[in-house]
């Protein structure tokens, strides 16, 4: 009769623990439901342009490399200044296009830019490409991070211009852009960074030939610029003015001929943003 008893208490021992196993089973399946529900869905890789020497990706870290902001700096800003037909059309579209890109008050100062240029008859049949000078691509030295999460990022460009087919620049222009977190929509702007358009205290200034060609051989991080090429007027590719400054008279733009640049025609129709149709 004793060997029975202890039958049945031993099969209660394993009932039990039995039990038990299933609860923690439970417990564990309940946890990973809630941590598989609570999860993030989206994932930001940061991935660096070059990966010829190799490179160290942390997933779902908050950090943006310097690479990836000099990166995204110049192809929103090539963008922009990508006129591929006629200024007075392209400018406008670029921005209106581009507008998840910019903060509003950089998309504000852009549109009044492009006001005062079709006042001035910049844009009328003008075509305009930005590149990249070879040799001046991104360095450590180009991008400069602050404390609030914002970046100030230096771009060595050469614009090249045309009007009517007729070659009216040529030249090396620096752009100091400010570049800021911008997680807004990311369904239209995925890179979660905006251009707020220059860099305090600092605007476009032209590079001087002889300096880009110094930086290149020398393998230096960023073109040491003469003053006399940064303190030059924007119309030779320097330093903008301000709205309705007037500047001296200037040598003519390379590929034009002629003396003092001609008066831009006062009805000119200024260019204006694209609608959305309803």
């Amino acid at each position: 009769m004793a060997r029975y008893t202890d039958a049945l208490a031993q099969a209660n021992w394993y009932i039990k623990c039995l039990l038990g196993v299933v609860a923690a089973s439970i417990t564990v399946a309940v946890m990973a439901l809630f941590g598989w529900r609570s999860a993030e869905r989206d994932v930001t890789v940061h991935i660096p342009p070059d990966l010829t020497t190799g490179a160290q990706i942390k997933v779902g870290r908050k950090e943006v490399p310097a690479s990836n902001v000099y990166l995204f700096a110049f192809y929103i800003w090539q963008q922009l200044n990508r006129w591929s037909l006629n200024g007075q059309q392209d400018y406008g579209s670029q921005i209106y296009k581009l507008q998840a890109f910019f903060t509003p008050a950089c998309q504000q100062q852009l549109i009044s830019d492009m006001t005062t240029r079709a006042g001035q008859g910049e844009l009328d049949q003008r075509t305009r490409s930005v590149m990249e000078i070879p040799g001046l691509g991104y360095r450590d030295g180009r991008v400069l991070a602050h404390a609030d999460g914002s970046w100030n990022v230096l771009i060595d460009t050469q614009i090249i211009e045309s009007s009517r087919g007729v070659p009216v620049k040529d030249a090396y222009v620096r752009y100091p852009l400010h570049v800021v977190r911008y997680d807004v929509d990311r369904e239209l702007n995925p890179w979660q960074l905006a251009i707020d358009c220059y860099s305090a205290q600092k605007k476009p200034e032209r590079l001087d030939p002889d300096a880009v060609a110094v930086a290149i051989k020398g393998n230096r991080a960023v073109v040491q610029n003469s003053d006399e090429y940064a303190n030059r007027s924007f119309a030779e590719g320097g330093v903008p003015q301000t709205q309705g400054a007037t500047t001296g008279p200037t040598s003519p733009p390379s590929g034009t001929s002629g003396g003092q640049r001609k008066p831009a025609p006062q009805d000119l129709t200024p260019a204006t943003l694209p609608r959305v149709p309803r």
